[in-house]
């Protein structure tokens, strides 16, 4: 947190120029593109609600899933850089660019990151109670002598959800088939219906289930547990290594948007990570708030696409 009021406070002299003066002067749009309901969707609500307030401008959400976030992802690449339309997207931005050999746009070059908005735990194995498995060792156990017929779903091809079952079948040596759906909300309707076997998912998404008994909880795969579920093992703890992941939420302008823009919006993305009820809320949702200098988040997208392009080639992965 000190960190976070000493870059606003650095950033509060850097927005002199008369464009970031005049800025902004309309309603603002902020393109989620994922379903509504989510973990995305809740953290760009809460962004957006702060900083339309300090702007006193509306601050519109603009939910756009499909294709694993490409489809809205798109969008804000082709919009135009006046500081009118931003993007919240999770781990998926990199992901795709790691994994996709051809996407409509460039990942490093037709964007402007801002800020690291928040990192969440690990994820968490969740299964639908009608499976006869309660540890990891019976999960593994089951798998392997069902090849193939146990599935899990994910937000899609390539996306953070599908990478974490696809790194516990490699760490694990199952064979588990995977179930990719538009976004996180309908996979885990349909494992709570029973349709799928398992998901790979957020502590938020699978915390409330799991404590309500309508999901098994099985593990976690961040090197520490979640405070939403602090009595559910990790994997690194069984002795599983190489298996960590967990996800989080970045906020992006159109490449070419002014400088005086960006650092105008991260002044207030700032004081908004400050506010102890916004903290409070994203820790909710099983991340911490974070904030960072526009640079230092560029080069840690950079290595996060350099991360998973060398997890893509260890368990032989290619989204096509």
């Amino acid at each position: 947190m000190k960190t976070i009021l000493l870059l606003t406070v650095a950033l509060l002299g850097l927005v002199p120029g008369a464009q970031a003066q005049n800025y902004p002067n309309r309603s603002i749009r902020l393109v989620v593109p994922w379903a509504a309901g989510g973990p995305p969707d809740a953290v760009g609500r809460l962004l957006g609600q702060r900083i339309g307030e300090a702007f006193k401008q509306q601050f519109l959400i603009d939910n756009r899933p499909g294709a694993n976030s490409i489809i809205g992802t798109e969008m804000v690449a082709r919009a135009a850089p006046d500081g009118y339309t931003w993007l919240l997207t999770t781990g998926s931005h990199t992901t795709n660019a790691a994994l996709h050999p051809k996407l409509p746009y460039d990942t490093l070059k037709d964007f402007a990151p801002l800020t690291l908005v928040g990192e969440s735990a690990g994820m968490v194995i969740g299964v639908h109670p009608s499976l006869p498995v309660k540890s990891v060792k019976e999960l593994v156990a089951l798998a392997k002598s069902r090849p193939g017929q146990l599935t899990f779903g994910s937000a899609g091809n390539g996306n953070t959800l599908h990478l974490a079952g696809e790194l516990f079948k490699a760490a694990t040596g199952t064979n588990i088939t995977h179930v990719p759906y538009k976004s996180a909300t309908p996979a885990l309707n349909d494992l709570l219906g029973g349709h799928i076997d398992m998901m790979f998912a957020s502590p938020i998404s699978m915390s409330p289930p799991i404590k309500a008994g309508r999901l098994r909880g099985i593990a976690q795969m961040g090197l520490r547990r979640s405070h939403l579920l602090p009595d559910l093992v990790t994997l690194n703890e069984l002795g599983i290594r190489d298996a960590e992941i967990g996800g989080w939420y970045g906020l992006y302008a159109p490449a070419k948007t002014p400088r005086e823009i960006t650092d105008r919006m991260l002044v207030e993305v700032l004081k908004a990570l400050k506010e102890p009820e916004v903290r409070e809320r994203i820790g909710n949702l099983g991340a911490e708030p974070v904030g960072m200098p526009q640079d230092e988040f560029a080069r840690f997208i950079v290595a996060d696409i350099e991360k998973y392009a060398k997890l893509g080639k260890r368990i032989s992965l290619k989204i096509e």
